[in-house]
């Protein structure tokens, strides 16, 4: 049977296919991707106050404390009252947001960033429906944004997974315009709880000031991990030779056999790369960069067991 157009692989974001994804992660925990990533950024874990299972620490007695949950030793030791404070637990809320900006429907190969960030979406996704999660979205692009709120059943993750293909659907003909990773960034401030864990994917063209700010704001009270989808042609030096491009001012040609236009072409993917790395460590928010040009699962895999 013919492929059509809107249902080539690589290109065409199918729910079917991000459903699939679900075979290809047996054996892996999100668990342990949260602590690896977090281990590359220096983060550390946060745990709540509260009633648990797991021993954190031991303070003063206060009036109204558990009194089974006094801690003898410390009292002996110290001459004075103290009580054990306990890790809460609590069942996590995963969020995550992707932008499907103009500039992510690219690809030199094998596909587009489109695809590869919802191919990435649904494994960070069913690597969360694992660990028993609550998962929830948010996808934005030029002609489409939607909310999925957390689920406690993987309601939650196939709405996002259905989101992702309608805003691929209404890409009915090539997509122009600005980048609409700051419109994602703000509506992620409105909707988001303290405590959630958000996964941001884009290819983070179009950072600005307010793109700083609204990062500042959130990874005040939540751990966001970014993943930089790209394609390797934006930053990897291109063959000599001319190329036609066509953009909002019409047709041109980039001649990169004219040495300037070619370093130029180099200085703007190095300012690019270094821009999203610089981010990504003054905030400490750690970064996994993917690339459009080669498999989703072995990347995620071989960004896990690389040293911090």
């Amino acid at each position: 049977m013919a492929v059509t157009v809107d249902r080539v692989p690589g290109i065409a974001i199918d729910v079917d296919e991000l459903i699939a994804v679900r075979a290809r992660l047996d054996g892996l925990s999100h668990h342990r991707i949260r602590r690896r990533a977090s281990a590359r950024s220096g983060a550390r874990e946060i745990r709540l106050r509260g009633r648990g299972m797991e021993y954190e620490e031991s303070r003063a007695y206060v009036f109204g404390d558990d009194v089974r949950t006094m801690d003898w030793r410390v009292m002996a030791r110290t001459g004075e009252a103290h009580t054990k404070l306990f890790a809460e637990e609590k069942e996590r809320a995963s969020l995550i947001a992707v932008d499907l900006s103009a500039s992510m429907f690219f690809g030199t190969r094998f596909a587009f960033k489109s695809w590869a960030a919802a191919q990435l979406a649904a494994h960070v996704g069913w690597l969360a429906s694992f660990a028993g999660e609550r998962i929830g979205g948010l996808v934005v692009s030029s002609a489409h944004h939607a909310e999925v709120r957390p689920g406690k059943t993987r309601s939650g993750l196939l709405g996002l997974f259905h989101h992702l293909a309608l805003a691929d659907q209404r890409r009915s003909v090539p997509t122009v315009g600005a980048s609409r990773l700051n419109f994602l960034l703000g509506e992620l401030r409105r909707v988001v709880r303290p405590g959630t864990d958000i996964v941001l994917i884009s290819d983070f063209l179009g950072i600005d000031r307010n793109t700083l700010q609204a990062l500042s704001m959130l990874t005040r009270h939540n751990q966001l991990y970014l993943c930089w989808i790209h394609d390797d042609s934006e930053i990897n030096d291109w063959p000599r030779g001319g190329y036609p491009l066509l953009g909002e001012q019409g047709s041109m040609v980039l001649d990169l056999d004219d040495s300037r236009q070619r370093a130029s072409l180099q200085w703007q993917q190095r300012q690019h790369r270094e821009r999203v790395e610089s981010m990504c460590s003054g905030f400490g928010i750690p970064m996994l960069p993917i690339s459009c040009n080669r498999d989703i699962t072995l990347q995620l895999l071989q960004g896990l067991q690389s040293p911090p």
